[in-house]
């Protein structure tokens, strides 16, 4: 292979886009051919590490070691290793001497600066000042990074950092009508937390931030919900919804109703501990379907074979899929611990109603917001970014959809730094 033809795969790669299988077999075609090629290695680094950060990162550090070993002068390089490194205390040494000899080379580098000042667990106010002086209002990736930062470390710097990438977002997506990186909405949301008077503000979490929390969630889900959390969502629902509804006990229980359903939707399944708990009161010709946003929970969810099919989907639209559209009506719809995520529930009351059969039912639950608690609003997005709903809210939809309230159950749901987090559990027809 010629040097030119070397430089044409170097020039493919770049003008490539995402994670995809064909930029990675040019990256390895380049890095096979010229062994040297740092700018290469550090990129493919990047690539496997964002595909899988679990099954790669071996590979990933090696290829990152080695490009900055090849361009020792390099500050970029330097600050791609860091960026692997992620924020466990094993890596935190190397992240920061990564970091700090990024910055002898190059000591107004924007990134190398942000990155070591949220590396710390401390504000190293002598960073965050040299960071005053090098960011400008455009540089809104780094401002994202420093509301997150301070978001629980110092409100009127979150809150700031925050509203410049609102602020500057809103006039991108004025004149050009885009958002890539969804940073507006995800800032927006965040602000909403930490700002006083904030309730009102947002209407759901941002689609980005609920794929981003569980992609390295997934993993280790049901251990941290079940073992620390305590969590029993799914158990308390069905048991709310065998009493309320006449559907039958657990299999091989004795007395209970006869009812079974032939057709059920989980909204937000998750990793399928709720298909877990809801599988026995499918009737044996049913259809059980799982919608979720994160791919990564889908996969959990179908190794564990509780869904005919899932779909990877926001359970707002789901209804307008065909795999989903084509399945309906359902005789049951469940919805457990997924509306924490969302503020306003008209759409997802209107797509339930829309796919329900004749005396179908709507089982969901929702975190409670006491009735003297949020002041005029229905609704509101709490410091720990979940969605607190009042009773009242529900009654309400319920009557404007056309549901009967057929029970309506105040109950702990599971822990949240070890105080009870009460909810209700709702069963509606």
């Amino acid at each position: 292979m010629s040097e030119e033809t070397g430089s044409d795969l170097w020039t493919s790669a770049r003008k490539m886009s995402g994670l995809g299988d064909e930029r990675v077999a040019t990256l390895e075609k380049l890095i096979g051919f010229n062994p040297q090629h740092a700018r290469a290695k550090s990129l493919l680094a990047i690539i496997l590490a964002n595909r899988d950060a679990v099954a790669n990162r071996s590979r990933a550090l090696e290829l990152a070691r080695d490009a900055i070993a090849l361009r020792p002068d390099d500050a970029t390089l330097r600050i791609a290793l860091a960026r692997l490194m992620g924020d466990g205390d094993s890596a935190l040494e190397e992240k920061r001497t990564a970091l700090e000899s990024a910055l002898e080379i190059d000591p107004t580098n924007l990134e190398a600066l942000v990155l070591y000042l949220t590396s710390s667990k401390n504000c190293d106010e002598s960073t965050y000042e040299n960071i005053q002086n090098t960011i400008s209002d455009q540089d809104v990736n780094r401002h994202y990074e420093l509301g997150v930062y301070f978001r629980r470390r110092n409100k009127e710097r979150c809150k700031y950092h925050y509203g410049v990438v609102v602020r500057v977002m809103e006039k991108v997506i004025a004149d050009t009508g885009r958002d890539p990186k969804g940073l507006h909405s995800k800032a927006k949301f965040w602000l909403a937390t930490v700002e006083k008077g904030g309730e009102g503000a947002v209407e759901r979490c941002p689609k980005e931030y609920v794929v981003g929390l569980y992609k390295g969630f997934a993993p280790t889900f049901d251990h941290t919900l079940v073992e620390k959390l305590h969590y029993k969502t799914p158990q308390l629902l069905r048991e709310t919804l065998v009493s309320a509804d006449g559907a039958r006990p657990e299999d091989g229980a004795e007395g209970g109703g006869e009812r079974e359903y032939s057709s059920i939707l989980d909204l937000g399944c998750g990793t399928g501990l709720s298909g877990l708990r809801f599988k026995g009161l499918l009737g044996k010709e049913g259809s059980f379907l799982g919608v979720d946003l994160s791919p990564e929970m889908l996969v959990k969810a179908n190794e564990r074979g509780c869904y005919d099919e899932c779909f990877c989907h926001d359970i707002e639209t789901c209804f307008n899929i065909e795999g989903v559209r084509s399945r309906a009506p359902f005789d049951l719809v469940i919805a457990c611990d997924v509306f924490v995520y969302l503020g306003n529930l008209e759409r997802i009351f209107e797509g339930v109603k829309g796919s329900l059969g004749v005396n179908g039912v709507f089982a969901f639950s929702v975190e409670l917001l006491e009735d003297d608690k949020g002041g005029k609003y229905n609704y509101i997005c709490q410091t720990f970014a979940r969605f607190s709903h009042k009773e009242e809210y529900i009654v309400q939809l319920a009557a404007e959809y056309g549901f009967e309230v057929v029970e309506m159950r105040k109950c702990v749901l599971r822990k949240n730094a070890g105080i009870d987090v009460v909810g209700l559990l709702t069963i509606l027809r």
